[in-house]
């Protein structure tokens, strides 16, 4: 009949094909509880400061002196509706968007992994911006940006998905402090 070889082959092309399905199953029906079934976060921010300076951005390969932003905040959200049984993890990033020459700039000032549903509940006061702001031309000139919470979703199987969060703070750039 079959050799050994032959057999132990069929046998793995079966178990692979049976566990690329299953893949697929859990990736279609994650997409489709994401989408409709999964409840909007709850989230609030408030931009308390920001502050313009000239000099070097804290960032190891910008040597030149430049205008940057650092910036202080609160923030308040409660992300645990994200997740679902095929959540692993969420990547959750605040982001300042500002318009540029010829594209609008994108810039995130704070990041977070939340790896569990207990950690989801977020509760920040006064925190100060991980990352500073600085921008190609070197000025901000007073210019208009917004402030957004955005995440990554990671699940243990299936496609990554990229979301914001419908609350935004809108704020300009202030003029440059003078040095101290």
């Amino acid at each position: 009949m079959f050799s050994t070889f032959q057999r132990i082959q069929q046998y793995c092309g079966f178990v692979t094909t049976v566990t690329l399905f299953l893949a697929v199953a859990i990736s279609v029906s994650s997409i489709i509880q994401e989408h409709y079934f999964t409840d909007i976060p709850r989230i609030s921010m408030n931009l308390q400061s920001i502050d313009v300076r000239f000099g070097k951005p804290h960032i190891g390969y910008n040597y030149k002196r430049q205008e940057y932003a650092l910036m202080k905040f609160d923030l308040e959200a409660d992300l645990t509706p994200l997740f679902t049984w095929n959540t692993k993890q969420l990547f959750v990033y605040l982001a300042a968007t500002y318009p540029g020459k010829p594209y609008a700039n994108k810039v995130v000032v704070w990041d977070a992994i939340i790896r569990n549903k207990e950690d989801a509940l977020l509760s920040l006061s006064d925190i100060t911006a991980d990352y500073s702001i600085y921008d190609v031309t070197g000025k901000f000139n007073g210019r208009n940006a917004t402030l957004s919470l955005e995440w990554n979703a990671q699940p243990y199987v299936g496609l990554l998905t990229w979301n914001k969060g419908s609350e935004r703070e809108r704020f300009a750039f202030p003029q440059l402090t003078p040095a101290r």
